[in-house]
């Protein structure tokens, strides 16, 4: 039995992830379609009134996966989406170029940074070790704004 890379415990989940959000994301676009809705009800749709809309919950999701490799790895080239997207058809580009970002990342670039420091820019900064950073705040990010919608 061969031992799973932090590469794969950072990006598999994500990547997996995505391209199923991708895949029922578009299914909710065809039925839009199919049954004459109007695609902006589910765009502005949020689920309780203090929640923000579907458009915004893409938005998150897809940068909670993005930050993962240039936080584990500064070295990393980031990737940079803006948040302009409100169309069906522009979230899912959005999602998709996540998920070809996340999809070259060298897993060279995340051998032996499971110890390294990760500090996210919340307040004066939130302090990790790149392997608790993934396990307990990038993967439950990306999890939480997901099932939120």
């Amino acid at each position: 039995m061969s031992s799973i890379t932090f590469h794969e415990i950072c990006l598999t989940p994500v990547i997996t992830g995505l391209k199923n959000a991708h895949g029922f994301i578009s299914k909710g676009y065809e039925h839009a379609k199919a049954k004459n809705i109007d695609p902006n009800n589910f765009l502005t749709a949020s689920i309780h009134p203090d929640m923000r809309d579907f458009r915004y919950q893409v938005y998150r999701f897809t940068d909670a996966a993005k930050f993962i490799p240039p936080r584990v790895n500064p070295s990393t080239e980031g990737i940079t989406i803006p948040d302009t997207e409100q169309t069906f058809p522009e979230l899912l580009e959005r999602i998709q170029k996540t998920i070809s970002y996340l999809e070259g990342v060298d897993a060279k670039s995340f051998e032996g940074r499971e110890q390294e420091t990760v500090t996210i820019p919340i307040g004066t900064g939130i302090a990790f070790t790149a392997a608790q950073y993934v396990l307990v705040f990038a993967h439950p990010n990306f999890w939480y704004v997901k099932t939120r919608w």
